[in-house]
């Protein structure tokens, strides 16, 4: 069920390259794996969009400056733009900051709010103190009763939850339950700056149920879900088998 889809960028020439049957998310995130193998699963759910995820290169995550790399505002920003003058953005799609409250600075974060307050379809989901969190609603609604302060200590308590620790399948039948219980929570919800233990990224949650609609989701997790859970089984046996 992978969905594929035309690049395309800003110019067009003809009324025919003016048409196109789905809206882009595009995802900036810092995690190399969570974050990214969390929301490719929606690239299945629906040909009506295309989930692109925004991350550092190989090259950036060498050398000595990481730590500034993976931290300037600045960076993210310079990526966000490469990443719109190479694939192009039209007024449908949507570019989405997913990031951690506890890897920035507070002025750091406050200006990229900015820089999507500035900007039409560009959002900042924050997770205090990180995506985790949101993760943790999939499957729990009280969070209060949570000993997990860190984001070290959260990370080691989502591995808990199912048998074999986290993995994305493990969580996307539960996104509405995510959606609701996140939402519940939160303290402020005008605010971009969610206070520890909560998150903002059922915005984004609820953004790509909508785009993907109820019934598509519902089919997606009814009949082609359980077939990719019996590859990635097929895949861990044959791994373990070769070992």
């Amino acid at each position: 069920m992978i969905m594929s889809h035309k690049k395309r960028g800003y110019k067009r020439e003809t009324p025919e390259d003016l048409f196109r049957d789905y809206k882009l998310f595009a995802i900036a995130c810092e995690g190399q794996k969570t974050e990214p193998n969390y929301f490719k699963v929606f690239r299945l759910m629906s040909r009506k969009l295309k989930v692109d995820i925004i991350d550092y290169e190989e090259d950036d995550r060498k050398g000595s400056q990481i730590g500034q790399l993976k931290s300037a505002p600045k960076w993210v920003l310079d990526k966000a733009v490469k990443y719109i003058e190479d694939e192009g953005l039209i007024d449908e799609d949507s570019l989405w900051f997913v990031l951690d409250v506890d890897r920035w600075e507070s002025e750091q974060l406050r200006n990229i709010a900015q820089w999507c307050a500035e900007h039409p379809n560009w959002h900042i989901v924050l997770s205090n103190p990180c995506f985790e969190v949101w993760l943790y609603y999939h499957k729990k609604a009280n969070i209060a009763v949570s000993d997990s302060q860190t984001c070290h200590d959260f990370k080691h308590e989502i591995s808990t939850f199912d048998k074999g620790g986290y993995h994305p399948y493990k969580y996307v039948p539960y996104l509405t339950s995510a959606i609701a219980n996140a939402k519940a929570a939160e303290s402020d919800p005008d605010h971009y700056f969610p206070v520890p233990k909560e998150t903002k990224v059922y915005l984004l949650g609820e953004a790509l149920l909508e785009e993907i609609g109820r019934k598509s989701y519902e089919d997606f997790l009814n009949n082609h879900l359980p077939i990719l859970i019996e590859e990635e089984i097929k895949k861990f046996k044959v791994g373990r088998h070769k070992k």
